[in-house]
């Protein structure tokens, strides 16, 4: 069985970070060669740059196969990203306000997760989950959210987060709102 470490992401870490984003960002699937280096800034750069010690990787033979990103107050990050770095959509702003302001206010902290797909199946999203969940609990965080595809909602489903919400982003494609309280 694989077992991994799981540690703070480091500033070598995040080209490795930026990699597994951009191989895993369309339903589990790479992105295209043409549009890695923009993919992977657009949903890795404002952790890196606003909230690196809210990011963790999971490590086998010094090799990152996998991270989480988190963020305890989400609404505070999106101020901080808003005005600080050039302004990108959010995921959640395909949802309706009330849908943002209860994740915001009611599921303040937020989780952000890639595994490469050779390592998947073996626990090492659930391992992530656990460390950062331990580490939002003694943050005294409540709750948590995600944004996530069709393709992962099985997964998150596992992890006892429920849906709160889901939409039509474009024809065929759904997003789902989870959350699940930190315990």
């Amino acid at each position: 069985m694989l077992t991994p470490t799981i540690r703070r992401a480091s500033s070598l870490d995040w080209t490795a970070i930026a990699g597994i984003c951009a191989d895993t960002g369309r339903q589990g699937q790479p992105v295209a060669d043409d549009e890695r280096e923009a993919f992977g800034e657009h949903w890795i750069g404002p952790y890196r740059e606003l909230r690196p010690d809210w990011t963790w990787v999971a490590v086998v033979d010094n090799k990152v196969i996998g991270y989480l990103t988190a963020c305890p107050d989400t609404l505070a990050f999106e101020k901080e990203r808003r005005r600080l770095l050039q302004p990108q959509p959010d995921s959640r702003e395909f949802f309706p306000p009330m849908v943002r302001m209860k994740l915001w206010t009611e599921h303040p902290a937020h989780v952000h997760m890639n595994v490469s797909a050779d390592y998947r199946g073996f626990g090492t999203g659930a391992t992530l989950l656990r460390t950062v969940f331990g580490e939002l609990k003694k943050a005294g965080v409540p709750s948590a959210h995600l944004i996530c595809g069709p393709s992962a909602a099985p997964f998150w489903e596992r992890m006892a987060f429920r849906t709160e919400a889901i939409v039509e982003v474009a024809p065929g494609l759904k997003l789902r709102a989870m959350t699940r309280p930190v315990d």
